[in-house]
């Protein structure tokens, strides 16, 4: 065949022919890239549409698939994964820090906070050994908001997302 993209292939023959056309011209596309894309080329296509359709801050999709390959080994070295807290405790959580770290949204809230213990956790156990429970989560919910309020990060509005996506 020519030198003619799949771009400009798709510009050529489907402009004008409906939104129909265009998604099932999308679908063909994609199921021929998926099949012949290693796993992680995969996602990391995935993220960049999602960035260019919907921006750079998590969605559901997105935080659940970050924070189930987060993981903490404690002093025993057992191996505890994310996600640490419910949705609902989360979402209470965030309900009383938002104004604080805006423009982040509940899902940034939930990634970064899981983030944060998971990569936290030996130093917080060390500093406060007798701490646990909620007094431990308040350490780590005081930690989640000064790392999102990090005003020397070049990205501000998307920290959280460049951090885990680039």
């Amino acid at each position: 065949m020519n030198n003619m993209t799949l771009y400009e292939m798709t510009k050529a023959y489907g402009a004008g022919k409906g939104e129909s056309m265009m998604w099932d011209t999308v679908n063909v596309i994609s199921d021929a890239v998926e099949a012949s894309m290693p796993e992680d080329a995969r996602d990391r296509l995935k993220r960049e549409m999602y960035e260019m359709m919907v921006g750079k801050h998590f969605d559901e999709y997105f935080a659940k698939d970050a924070v189930a390959k987060m993981y903490y080994k404690d002093s025993a070295g057992d191996r505890h994964m994310a996600p640490y807290w419910p949705e609902e405790a989360v979402m209470s959580i965030y309900n009383q820090v938002k104004s604080d770290i805006r423009p982040y949204n509940f899902w940034d809230f939930f990634v970064t906070l899981n983030m944060i213990k998971s990569d936290n956790y030996d130093l917080v156990e060390r500093w406060f050994p007798d701490e646990e429970g909620p007094a431990q989560d308040k350490r780590f919910v005081t930690m989640a908001v000064n790392w999102l309020n990090d005003p020397d990060y070049p990205h501000k509005d998307c920290k959280i997302w460049c951090y885990i996506n680039e």
